[in-house]
């Protein structure tokens, strides 16, 4: 029997921590209307439903940090939490070429 991934993991966006330049550079390009061409101040983050981290995800700008948690947070709604783990939090297998 399967576990949907919602009762296994929670998502959201949080703030990066400690990255002041980031920041500074959102709100200049902010300033000249870059909208979501700005580098994200935030990032999306994968935890245990006890709050325990699992991944955090790398941040884009905010047009890639939106579409990346509307994605995750479908696929947390969507599948087992097998398939959303190898999805999300599993590291990318390296090409072994022989």
């Amino acid at each position: 029997m399967s576990t949907p991934a919602s009762e296994v993991y929670r998502v959201a966006g949080e703030k990066r921590s400690g990255n002041g330049l980031r920041w500074a550079a959102t709100v200049v390009m902010g300033l000249f209307d870059a909208g979501t061409d700005a580098p994200s101040v935030s990032e999306v983050v994968i935890r245990r439903v006890d709050g325990s981290l699992v991944k955090r995800l790398p941040a884009g700008d905010v047009e890639h940090f939106e579409k990346q948690l509307t994605e995750v947070t479908a696929d947390l709604d969507a599948l087992d939490a097998v398939p959303f783990a190898r999805k999300w939090i599993a590291e990318p297998e390296e090409d072994q070429a022989e």
